[in-house]
């Protein structure tokens, strides 16, 4: 028979609750953790409270982002508020520094528990890509906020400043959730999220999948919008994008694969994880994704796959280059659909941006095998907070400018964060 609330030792009470998070790969013990924790539901109910009341007080968060004390979350029992103030905290996160760029984008340095820093990124849009190969219809005013899922990333991308950091730890599911709480202070509206920040998704697997699945069966609860959630993954091992299919989130969730080359060879050498994914085992996990997800929803199917292709000059933006995307994408024309973004400067890295008629032709060729695709219209570089440049960088000029948001942020919490886009 279950104990009633209170009656377990307080050693093993705190064993109950940590051992799940501890157990997962390169991640810390979190004492007290976030309320705003997918495994909420599990713990109130194995306490022998409903899982609901984890409902009602992340809505109260949500509702109520600079929230400290959980005895503000109306109805819940008074026997639970004890057990839930010693074992958990309305945030573990706190945003240490804001920047704002001049295009309405915003990066928000964020500190954890344990002082590690992560960086989330609030991406202001309303435009379409620089150029496209196809029709598509304009971004609705909002904003999207770019995720992060570890602190560094050990994939070591050439061209990706994260890379330079190496691993620090994976996440929990909480600090990833909490981002999305911190994000909120800055931008009420954000209506899509994405993993494109700091960190490898499919590395943390399973604390990424159940922010996914909370993300994607609660959208009226977090207010996000239809189909919300994008992943993107390197594909750092064989059969990684397989998992997500078995998971069951090929539907619910669009999946983004970090390319970047058109060649087993050239794809090595600046992706150096890609050694162990070979090109055509990759296609087909990203076939058997499309698949999958086209027999889910049309929406899923008409959204197919997002291709990712960080454009280098001199290295990945010839014709040929071009013309090797497009017969190696033709086949899965009708599920594929490109991102060109061409490089976002980073210090110290030997790269630069092929010039706008590159990226043009770049496209339009793609369009030739009737793979259809568009250049990424450049955001935030002036904050570093584009695609490929988060490191925790300190940019000065931008630095001057910002007001300390500890306040907006609330002085409780210490962590969690992101990316960009």
């Amino acid at each position: 028979a279950m104990a009633p609330p209170g009656d377990e030792a307080p050693e093993a009470e705190a064993e109950a609750v940590a051992a799940p998070a501890r157990r997962r790969r390169g991640a810390v013990e979190l004492h007290p953790r976030p309320l705003l924790d997918p495994e909420l539901p599990r713990l109130l109910e194995e306490r022998g409270f409903p899982g609901s009341h984890a409902r009602s007080i992340w809505e109260h968060l949500l509702e109520h982002p600079l929230c400290t004390d959980v005895a503000e979350v109306p109805a819940l029992p008074k026997a639970l508020l004890p057990w839930l103030s010693e074992h958990f905290t309305t945030s573990t996160a706190s945003v240490k520094r804001r920047m704002a760029s001049q295009d309405g984008t915003t990066k928000l340095l964020i500190s954890l528990q344990d002082g590690v820093e992560v960086e989330a990124v609030v991406i202001n849009h309303g435009g379409d890509g620089e150029f496209s190969s196809v029709s598509r219809p304009r971004m609705k005013p909002g904003a999207t906020l770019c995720l992060s899922s570890q602190a560094g990333c050990r994939m070591g991308c050439k061209f990706c400043a994260t890379g330079t950091l190496g691993l620090i730890r994976s996440l929990h599911a909480g600090e990833i959730l909490e981002q999305l709480r911190l994000a909120r202070t800055v931008r009420p509206d954000i209506r899509k999220i994405v993993f494109m920040g700091m960190g490898e998704p499919l590395e943390n697997f399973d604390a990424v999948t159940s922010v996914v699945r909370l993300l994607t069966s609660e959208q009226v609860l977090f207010r996000l919008g239809g189909r919300p959630v994008t992943l993107s993954t390197v594909a750092p091992t064989p059969n990684c994008i397989t998992r997500l299919v078995d998971a069951g989130l090929a539907g619910s969730t669009r999946l983004a694969v970090s390319l970047h080359a058109p060649t087993q060879e050239l794809r090595e050498q600046i992706v150096p994880s890609a050694r162990v994914m070979p090109l055509p085992k990759l296609m087909d996990e990203i076939d058997a994704f499309g698949r999958a997800a086209s027999k889910v929803s049309k929406r899923a199917r008409e959204e197919g796959v997002l291709i990712e292709y960080c454009m280098l000059k001199g290295v990945n933006d010839s014709a040929e280059c071009a013309n090797q995307l497009g017969e190696l994408l033709h086949p899965r024309r009708d599920m594929v659909y490109v991102n060109v973004i061409p490089f976002n400067p980073v210090f110290g890295l030997p790269y630069e941006a092929p010039s706008e008629e590159v990226v043009w032709e770049f496209v339009r060729l793609l369009g030739t095998h009737g793979v259809k695709g568009h250049a990424r219209r450049q955001l935030a570089n002036d904050i570093a907070a584009a695609c490929g440049q988060l490191a925790k960088k300190e940019v000065d000029s931008v630095f001057a400018a910002q007001a300390d948001v500890e306040d907006v942020a609330g002085a409780a919490s210490p962590t969690a964060a992101a990316a960009a886009a």
